[in-house]
Formats: structure tokens, sequence, C-alpha cells
């Protein structure tokens, strides 16, 4: 069937955006392939498309283990691979464990713009799920695809497959016979094809002993030792990808019931799989690509006696034109962001943008407006050097950005360079999380694991200063760490050296099993927010101090009411203000040096006229409509 368009809030921005569904929540039943006959509508060869999944529990229940699901495009008997995630360990979710239940539900995107050309009319939708055991418990998805047609305006030509190993992998059996699946590639490049790029994704599997590391320690292959693919065009090496990744502990969902901390081959329990991306020149037309893997030897263990299995798809992407020379797009606000996982999603006294630089030239300078939507817009000045093709996420700080309702305020961002030759893709808005909301003085309850050493403990400021720090304590006993600050925004952060948490389920017995809580006291009782100890190498908790977000650290002021020197500060448009003697109706705003009132701070507890670091102070400029 034909699907129909809507307008949605994320990319209504310059441009508009559009969405077609591609099958809505679906569980899967089987080891295997899941397909959905669409017909996509036909659009231009430019623009974004980001295909959005959405992944939960199945109806059945969720699964315990980390499974690879692979999405494809099929179409006129050639497949091509769109995105691929790692699902999580999900026994929490199926026994209602450490907050998780049944319900859960987790949102991953994936850039297909490069496959826009075949990404039209009638095709198949086919979902590859990896696990086993479907009947009593699996996993689901959803998938929509959004467009905004003028994001980009590099018109894509060709999307010509290299290499596919098939949803199982290719077997790394010997060295000689891998070489055999990743023969030379030969093709032509077209008089009008201007820019070309690879587009790939790698991901490893198996358990087979290998000893060929330089430590020459045992390894288990693929999915646990670091290995290497070249590319060579034209007989000339352009490429040597390592294929390991180290920030599995960082996962957004978190905890999981299995080892999701540890790195491995590319992927990670719970992630997306990471696609790269490398530029081919065009100049010639008669061209080959070699794609070579890292020769290693391996043997049986007593965790799998097959061979490791590499899962590879490759495309070649052409395109009509050059990138502009100067292109700035602002890809997403990553917080403070609701549609972004809690642990990267929450943010007070800054916001964090991701930015890519489209062109073709350097980028040195990129100015910031930002605010919530409707209302006064701030502007921000960064300074660095963004490469071609580079993605960066800047940490824009921010000022007081006046009382909202948390629930419907929107936070905007737009980003702008000199010479742009694209508007179309400079700007962004969210919903956003609510940070905590502490009052008094908190307290941090933390009880250390057998190895103190490996636990430190900062709170910093809405300017990431670090303005209290704790970093020596005893094995296997609890503190309590007093936060004693004046009303504002704050991180509290936990760091583990040993990237393992205060709590890890397999490694309890060896290490201690330590627990950490922030409490304070209200109306006579204690107020207490429980924190998951089992959180890798880091903990963030941004934090409200005195009030909510979006509210304000002062009652405000009545002008029926009359105010003496020592009373609690008053809040009057935005401002705080504390009483130099006795009022009776005298605006706070219209005080003088010897009036009644002397302002104090904004709501949130930031200073007046604050200049922030960087290349500018923070000013208000026109509002952007």
């Amino acid at each position: 069937m034909k699907i129909g368009f809507i307008c949605l809030l994320l990319f209504c921005t310059t441009a508009l955006a559009k969405e077609q569904l591609l099958t809505p929540f679906t569980s899967f039943t089987k080891h295997g392939d899941h397909t959905f006959a669409v017909e996509l509508a036909s659009q231009e060869n430019t623009g974004r498309h980001l295909l959005e999944i959405e992944l939960g529990c199945a109806s059945q229940g969720c699964s315990d283990w980390d499974y690879t699901v692979r999405f494809e495009w099929q179409k006129d008997g050639t497949s091509y691979e769109l995105g691929r995630l790692i699902t999580p360990y999900a026994g929490y979710m199926q026994r209602a464990m450490h907050g998780f239940d049944r319900t859960w539900r987790r949102t991953y995107t994936f850039d297909v713009s490069h496959l826009i050309p075949v990404l039209q009319g009638k095709g198949h939708f086919n979902v590859h799920y990896g696990g086993w055991g479907a009947k009593q418990s699996a996993f689901g998805i959803s998938a929509k695809l959004h467009s905004d047609s003028q994001f980009n305006k590099q018109e894509v030509l060709r999307a010509i497959p290299l290499y596919e190993s098939g949803s199982e992998g290719w077997p790394y059996k010997t060295s000689e016979y891998f070489d055999t699946l990743l023969t030379q590639r030969a093709f032509q490049f077209q008089a009008n094809e201007q820019h070309a790029e690879i587009k790939m994704f790698v991901s490893s599997h198996g358990h087979a002993l290998s000893f060929d590391n330089p430590r020459g320690e045992p390894e288990l292959c693929g999915e646990w030792c670091d290995r290497f693919f070249t590319i060579k065009h034209n007989n000339d090496t352009i490429v040597k990808q390592q294929l390991w990744r180290k920030d599995c502990d960082m996962s957004a969902t978190f905890p999981q019931g299995g080892t999701y901390i540890f790195a491995r081959s590319n992927w990670c329990p719970g992630e997306s799989v990471i696609p790269f991306s490398y530029d081919i020149d065009t100049t010639q037309t008669n061209n080959t690509i070699d794609l070579d893997w890292q020769r290693y030897s391996w043997q049986p263990s007593q965790y799998g006696n097959t061979a490791p299995r590499y899962i590879v798809n490759a495309v070649l992407v052409t395109y009509a034109n050059k990138p502009a020379t100067t292109d700035i797009a602002l890809t997403r606000i990553v917080s403070p962001n609701a549609q972004t996982p809690e642990r990267f999603g929450i943010q007070c006294g800054a916001i964090e943008a991701e930015i890519k630089n489209m062109g073709s030239a350097d980028i040195h300078a990129v100015r910031f407006h930002y605010g919530i939507a409707g209302r006064q817009q701030y502007f921000y000045d960064w300074q660095g050097n963004l490469k071609p093709g580079d993605t960066k996420i800047v940490r824009i700080p921010t000022r007081y950005l006046g009382q909202f309702d948390t629930q419907t305020a929107r936070i905007k961002v737009s980003a702008e360079v000199s010479g742009d030759e694209n508007m179309a893709n400079n700007d962004a808005n969210a919903l956003m999380h609510m940070p905590l909301s502490l009052f008094n003085t908190p307290k941090l309850n933390i009880l250390t694991g057998k190895i103190p050493d490996e636990t430190k403990v900062e709170l910093r400021d809405r300017h990431q200063n670090i303005i209290q720090s704790w970093h020596t304590f005893n094995a296997q006993q609890w503190y309590e760490l007093v936060l004693e600050q004046p009303a504002g925004c704050y991180e509290l952060v936990v760091y583990d050296s040993a990237r393992d948490g205060l709590a890890f389920p397999f490694f309890n017995n060896r290490k201690g099993q330590g627990a950490l809580n922030l409490s304070y006291d209200l109306d006579e009782k204690t107020v207490t927010h429980e924190l998951q100890p089992d959180f890798g190498r880091k903990l963030s908790i941004p934090f409200t101090l005195g009030y909510k977000f979006g509210g304000c650290a002062a009652q405000a002021w009545q002008s029926d009411k009359a105010y003496r020197q020592g009373d609690a500060p008053v809040a009057y448009n935005g401002i705080i203000y504390r009483a130099r003697h006795w009022s009776y109706g005298f605006q706070p705003d219209r005080s003088g040096q010897y009036d009644a009132w002397q302002p104090v701070s904004y709501c949130d507890g930031s200073p007046l006229n604050e200049s922030l670091n960087n290349t500018t102070s923070m000013q208000y400029t026109k509002a952007i409509e």
C-alpha cells in the first residue's frame, strides 16, 4: 500500500519534512527474516533521509540475549543494508528488575540518505532477527522513514553494492579462504559522477581462540579480539580500519543482565553498529576496490569450536556534484532532549548540539542561537576546527532561559557560519528531559566496594568547574557526602576507573557490591532517590538545587505583603531579589542602589550580567521566530 505523509515537529524547521511508515510495531516470531511489502513515494535524490527504529520487548516477552538485527531494503533482486543494531541483554526487562519491565522501548536512528535512489517505489523492508527461541521471548520493532528534501543538496546518482556477507556472516575459516570472499571489485565512474564514497557496516562474532596479538595473550575471535581491515583503491591503500569499540560500558540502555560493559569488535549490546564512510577519488574512469582482512590463526575453544564470523556490507555511492564549499548542518540536539535516552539527554545550564561540516572547506567558527521557542534568543560563538565530513558535539553554556512549562516548552537551536550555502539544515528544536530536583542540603550516600581506589566523586557547577570532590575512601563502607551549595544547576559525577561501576553482577564476589543514592530533608521527611550502581566508567546526574527546572528558586513577590531585611528572597520577572529594609508595594525591579530591593541572581541561581568563556560574552539578540 502507499503510505501517506505527515509533518514531524523534529524536522519541521525551514523545510517540509515527511514521514512514511514501513511497519507498525511487530514482534519477531522466529530466527531469520521478517519481510514487509512497502511502496515508497517518489522524490528527488537529495536531502536527508532517516530510518527510525523503535525496539522493544516482543508480545511474548523480552529475550535475555544480545542478538544482531539487520534492516534491509530489497528492490529488483538486490538487498541494501539500511542499518544494524545489537539487542540488549534484556533479562531485567523480562523480569521487571532495576526499573525496567516488558514495556521497555528505545528509538534508534540510521542515516540512509545515500540510498535514496533505490528507496522509492515498490520494494520490501526486511528485518533479519538473529535471535533464537523467539516463540518464548524475543524483541519487536516499528519502522518509519523521515525525509527532509532540503537538508542536503547533493544529488545521489548510484548505490552500487560491493560486498555482502549475508546476515549469518562470512566464516573466517583461514586467511586464504577469507581472501576468496573478498575478491577485487571493478567499476567505472560516469562522466557526471563528481563525488563518491564507500559506506560500510561490519560486526564480528564468534568465540574461537587466537593468540595472534602483540602480547601473545588468548583472545576469543571474532567478538572479543581487536582486528583490522584495509581498503585499496586502484591498488593504493586508502583505509586501515581497526575493529574495536571501547565505549560499551557507557551504553544508553543500562544496566543490562549480561556482560554489556566489555569492549567488543565494533559493536555493543543495546547499541547500533556504527557505519564507516570513506571518500573515493572520481578522477579516473576505470577503478578497482580491494577489501583485505588482517591475517590471523585460531583454534577451537571451550566457548566455541566454529570459525569467527564477520557480517560485512559495503556499497559504493556516487554523487552528481561535489559538496558545497561552506555548509554547516545542525544534525540534532543531544541534550536537553526528551528523545535522547536519559543517560545522555538530560542537561541544565547548557545545551549539547551536534553539528556536521557538510561542505568541502574547513570550518573554524560557528555562531549558535538558542533559547526557548517563541521566547528571547541568545547567541554563543564557538571556535575550533571542523574538517569536511566531520561531526562534533558542542557544549553551549547557556544563560537564564526564563520560566517555562517543561511539558510543552521546546528548546530551539540554530547554527550559522559566514557564507553558508544551505540555510535549510541550520536549526532544530526538541522537548526537554527534566533533571532531578533537589532541595535544602542534599547528600550523596555511597557504599564503596572492595577496591575503593577505583572510585572518585565530583560536583560540578553549570560551567563544569569542579567545586567539590572526594577520592579517598575505605573499602565496603558507607559515606555521606554533603552537597552544600546555593540554589543553582549542578552535575554530580561518580567515576569508576575500572569501568565496571560500584556493582557488576559478574564481579560482585571479587570486588564487592556498592550502592548509592541522593537524599534531602523536606517537610520533616527524608526524600531519597536511588541511583544505579552498575554504570560502567561514569554516572552523571544533572540536577537543580532549590527549584524545579523551568521554575524559580524563590517565591514570587506579592504587592500586598510587607517585606523586611532578613526575609526570604523573592522573585520578580525572572530575577531573585533580597530585601535591604522594610517595604510595602514597592516593585523590586524599580529599586536603585539605596532602595528596598537588591537583585541577587536569576531564578535558576545563575549570576546577573554573566560573562561566559570562549570568544564572546552571552548576550541577548533579537528573537528568532
